[in-house]
């Protein structure tokens, strides 16, 4: 194993550690402490953040410059109730069955997975993390009472990509709170989006509490089809979709194995074009 490789591995590991058991560890006195010596947002919350886990900034100048400060960014909650779905979309709380619709937060300076994974040209891979400065809240589906599908600053981050990439006649596979399905259904490029969802639940939640917000031109793009995804995919002929969609994954943890289904099944649609959310994310578990 390289250097950078053990510097890869350190620099997830505490990530995982910190994101796992002490998102909550950075509090405002010490932020605004650090911040009041003339530095940054980042580097103010990158230092208590090392410092806490373990990391003498000053003594591993390298592995602080070249992971903590690539990785944290301060984001401004103002940007994200500013996405277009978020003020489209009214989220009525309420219970279908087990699926439950309800609104959770993050605390401010709690941390949390703000994208996918950042590779660079040395061999580096950074896992990129946020905050915000004040309470952000978030709509999120619950399954059972416990987090399934939410509306996060990662979840609109890491799928924009995926978004700009859509066109023609597009299939996704997860329904969630129907943000890709709003997004990619906007554009004037997609002819239509097939969301492919095996939960009745989710399905009749979203249908029930979410979808009649959706401007009609843009709901009527959607059609939604109860079915296992990976059955359904190997019923498609080659042609029937421009764009394919795949984010039925809650995490790269159980998203690795689901990815490489998905990817035997693209000899089904060889003319279609793939997407996978987090991709990056998932390829440096393969």
């Amino acid at each position: 194993m390289t250097n950078v490789e053990k510097d890869n591995e350190r620099f997830l590991k505490i990530l995982s550690y910190y994101l796992n058991a002490c998102d909550t560890l950075v509090e405002k006195s010490a932020y605004e402490s650090v911040l009041s010596c003339g530095v940054s947002a980042e580097t103010a919350f990158s230092m208590i953040l090392a410092e806490s886990l373990g990391v003498d900034v000053e003594a591993e100048r390298g592995f602080f410059d070249g992971y903590f400060l690539l990785s944290v960014k301060k984001l401004n909650a103002e940007d994200y109730y500013g996405d277009e779905y978020y003020k489209t979309v009214s989220f009525e709380e309420g219970k279908t069955g087990d699926v439950e619709l309800k609104y959770l937060s993050y605390k401010p300076f709690q941390g949390f997975v703000r994208d996918d994974f950042l590779y660079f040209s040395d061999g580096r891979v950074v896992p990129r993390i946020g905050f915000f400065d004040k309470e952000y809240r978030y709509p999120a589906v619950l399954k059972g009472g416990v987090e399934w599908m939410t509306l996060l600053p990662n979840e609109i981050n890491s799928q924009k990509r995926y978004v700009d990439e859509a066109f023609g006649k597009v299939l996704t596979y997860g329904l969630g709170l129907g943000y890709y399905a709003f997004c990619a259904a906007k554009k004037s490029s997609v002819e239509s989006v097939t969301v492919v969802d095996i939960d009745e639940g989710v399905i009749a939640l979203f249908k029930e509490k979410i979808l009649p917000s959706f401007p009609k031109p843009v709901a009527d793009k959607i059609r939604i089809i109860r079915s296992d995804a990976f059955s359904f995919a190997e019923g498609l002929a080659d042609g029937e979709y421009d764009y394919i969609y795949a984010d039925i994954w809650r995490d790269a943890g159980d998203g690795t194995e689901l990815y490489k289904k998905f990817k035997e099944r693209e000899k089904f649609s060889p003319s279609s074009k793939f997407g996978y959310w987090i991709e990056d994310t998932i390829k440096y578990y393969l």
